[in-house]
């Protein structure tokens, strides 16, 4: 088939016509379908093929949508000069046929040894090609998707029609279902994975378009810093749920809740004793208390050392001198370590703010970074300065390695996704040891680094921040090191000044709630509770 220039003319009998150029009859080229097998590859500036799966799965599916461009000798064969990676992919995957435009000229003039004006011409041609071609916009994408969802596809379907992977189809729906994250898409430079995220608290609330107002902040100034903004935004909400559900069953109670920052007099009940009458030490429980007109409620939500919310309630009484109630305790045998009583200063509360603070961000910060490190782990290859890490820790041979041997190495399993045997006394064996004995030599080296790598995550907790050890920076510092973004309080262990050897003063981590151990009045839990 010939193609050639022939646009119509308008009638001549249109008052407002002025006539047209006469039809041209220059022949552009060729169009034929052909079997892919029968072209030949000609002289091309593209050395490497990126024949990716999406491609060859489009290919296999769909064929060939633009026509290969070929010139043809003089025996008859077709040469390609354009579509060389078309061509490969309709061979590979077994595609009968192509469309193909043979153009005029010889393919004589597509080699290496011919002349200086036609080798210029093949190279242009063949750089422009792809040069100059705009991919489509990730705004332009979600479009595209929304449409195909109006018109009846699931996300599933768009996956397989176009070839994209399913994650990406149901990231670009839910942005497309999200008014407020398709204006952000539009109009900030923001990726598809982070407007996806803004979509997540797309809930309809003044709270949700407060958090998107953040991460399109931090997107644009802070990108490294996203991921952490976005799960501390993801624990507030559900931290804030859990205290409006408890809140609400208090409510319904009649139990008033309490401000922290406004205790004044108050005092938590478990420090005090109904009356002088009692003896000293005798707890003043909440079923006690229930009917006192000074008695109120705040509500906590504590993290342990599995990082999952818990919901408590502390019971406190407003005014517990003008209510008959004396300390807990006399004061020859006063516990020095219990809960506080009275009003905290302005700079108490401020510091209390910033303890409760970073502690939360340690929280969320812990989310992201042992996310990061199951991908991390996932590498055929380690960093090129992992075995200097390796070398450098297995000397020093620290408290935080020794207890992680011990224990049956807890944390590394888990980044690996590998189920726990427990410790070493079990007699069973680790599955990491099973895993590295059949390893080649680079995956083997990724799973010692596992084992360092989940020794040191297993030595972290809510108070690294405060008290970082020399184990703690280099771990953070490797991290760092290898493409980690550290979060802001994960930055202040960096920042901090040379802590004491860990060894030194073993603080190990366990099931107990770190707030309730720390006895320092001015780091209680944090207090969540709505008005």
């Amino acid at each position: 088939m010939t193609i050639t220039d022939t646009r119509p003319t308008t009638p001549d009998n249109d008052p407002d016509h002025t006539p047209a150029p006469e039809a041209s009859t220059d022949t552009w080229g060729e169009l034929l379908v052909v079997d892919p097998t029968t072209l030949v590859i000609g002289a091309n500036v593209r050395r490497e093929v990126a024949l990716d799966k999406p491609f060859l799965r489009s290919i296999a599916d769909r064929g060939v949508r633009e026509p290969i461009t070929v010139r043809r000798r003089t025996d008859g064969g077709l040469v390609v000069r354009k579509g060389k990676r078309r061509t490969l992919a309709a061979v590979e995957t077994g595609r009968p046929s192509v469309p193909v435009l043979v153009e005029p000229g010889a393919p004589d003039d597509d080699t290496d040894t011919a002349g200086t004006e036609e080798s210029i011409e093949r190279i242009v041609d063949q750089l422009e090609e792809n040069h100059h071609r705009t991919s489509t916009s990730e705004a332009d994408e979600v479009r595209a998707h929304q449409q195909l969802l109006d018109l009846g596809l699931t996300a599933g379907q768009i996956a397989r029609r176009t070839h994209v992977p399913t994650a990406r189809v149901k990231a670009t729906a839910a942005v497309a279902r999200s008014e407020l994250a398709a204006a952000v898409l539009d109009r900030y430079e923001v990726t598809l994975d982070q407007v996806a995220v803004i979509a997540e608290f797309d809930d309809g609330t003044d709270a949700g378009v407060e958090a998107a107002k953040v991460l399109t902040v931090t997107a644009a100034k802070e990108p490294t810093q996203f991921e952490h903004v976005a799960q501390r935004l993801r624990d507030d909400r559900t931290d804030a749920a859990l205290v409006a559900e408890q809140v609400a069953e208090l409510t319904t109670a009649g139990v008033p809740i309490l401000d922290p920052d406004a205790t004044g007099t108050a005092a938590q009940i478990s420090g005090l004793r109904a009356n002088t009458d009692l003896p000293s030490g005798t707890e003043l429980t909440a079923e006690q208390h229930a009917l006192c007109p000074g008695h109120a409620a705040q509500v906590e939500i504590r993290r342990g050392w599995d990082r999952q919310p818990q919901v408590r309630v502390t019971h406190w009484c407003t005014d517990p001198d003008t209510h008959g109630h004396i300390a807990r305790w006399d004061q020859a045998t006063a516990h020095t370590s219990g809960p506080r009583t009275g009003a905290m200063s302005e700079e108490e509360k401020a510091q209390r703010r910033l303890v409760i603070a970073n502690k939360r961000e340690w929280d969320s910060a812990t989310t992201v970074r042992r996310d990061w490190l199951r991908g991390f782990l996932t590498r055929r290859t380690a960093p090129k300065d992992a075995v200097t890490y390796l070398a450098v820790t297995l000397a020093r041979g620290g408290h935080d390695l020794r207890r992680a041997m011990e224990s049956g190495h807890p944390s590394a399993c888990e980044l690996l996704g590998m189920t726990p045997v427990g410790n070493v006394y079990t007699g069973r064996a680790n599955p990491i040891t099973d895993a590295a004995a059949t390893a080649a030599t680079p995956r083997a080296t990724m799973l010692a680094l596992a084992v360092l790598l989940g020794a040191a995550e297993d030595a972290t907790d809510r108070q690294t921040w405060r008290n970082p050890t020399m184990d703690h920076r280099a771990y953070l510092t490797a991290l760092s090191r290898w493409g980690y973004p550290l979060s802001t309080v994960e930055q202040l262990v960096l920042a901090a000044p040379e802590g004491p050897d860990p060894d030194a003063a073993v603080n190990p981590a366990s099931g107990a709630d770190d707030d309730s151990a720390e006895g320092d009045e001015l780091t209680e839990p944090e207090t969540l509770t709505t008005d």
